[in-house]
Order: C-alpha cells, then structure tokens, then sequence
C-alpha cells in the first residue's frame, strides 16, 4: 500500500528547462526528479556525499520508466509529489509526479508527468547490493 508522501518539493520551470517549442525538454523531469529526492535527503539532514562517506552506501538508479501526460511550460510552477511503491532489502520502487495548478483554479492540480523510479542500495567499496538503512524510512 502506497501512502501519500508529507513531501512535496516545488520547481518554477525556467528557460533553460525548456526546448524550442517552449516545453518542457523531456530529459529535464530527470533532473527535477533527482532534486525532489536530494531535497527529501536534505529534509533529513542528509546528503548524497554524506550517505557515501558516512554510511558507506551509493544510491543508483536502476530502471526507470516514465510517461508525459501534458506538456509543461515555462513558468510553470510545478508540485514534485514522491511515494514509496515498494521496499525491499536493497531496492526501492518511488513513484514521482510532477503537477502544477490548473487555470482554473491554483487548489488543483493537473497530472504533467509521471516516472516510477527504481533505486538500489549498493556497498562503496564492493559495489554490491546493501541493505538499505532503516532511518531513510522512517515516519516524519
């Protein structure tokens, strides 16, 4: 079961964001995903470094899949929502989504894209799997 994240991290979409038809490029919702999830890092008081240097884990992204459901804009104030599909030992399912307000209304909002994220856990110095440590799931 998948509960809401009490996580929301927020993106204006800027120029560089942006290709020539002044949409969203396509790569860009990678990189304002991976800031979503530094930032939830951050929330916690951690960091990418710090997990390498401090708990001797990495945090590569293994698979993803992703769909585009309506095209962003530029200025767009986007709403990057983040949960836990599902956990294993080593590997974590997150689902992401990126929204913004309507014009109708700025209390709703509209689904733009979508990336189901799979992260593994793995070792420094091996680079094989690690369990992931219990306080990067635990309740705010």
């Amino acid at each position: 079961m998948s509960l809401p994240s009490t996580f929301i991290y927020t993106h204006r979409v800027c120029y560089a964001d942006t290709d020539a038809a002044g949409f969203i490029y396509h790569a860009r919702y990678l990189d304002i995903f991976e800031r979503s999830r530094a930032e939830w890092l951050a929330q916690k008081n951690l960091s990418p470094s710090k997990l390498i240097t401090e708990f001797k884990i990495l945090m590569p992204v293994r698979e993803l899949q992703m769909e585009f459901h309506k095209p962003g804009r530029l200025d767009d104030m986007l709403h990057i929502d983040q949960v836990i599909e599902r956990r294993s030992r080593a590997q974590v399912s997150v689902r992401q989504t990126a929204k913004r307000a309507t014009l109708k209304t700025s209390m709703e909002l509209e689904l733009i894209a979508s990336a189901l994220i799979n992260i593994v856990c793995l070792d420094v110095d091996t680079l094989k799997p690690k369990a992931f440590p219990d306080f990067l799931f635990a309740a705010e």
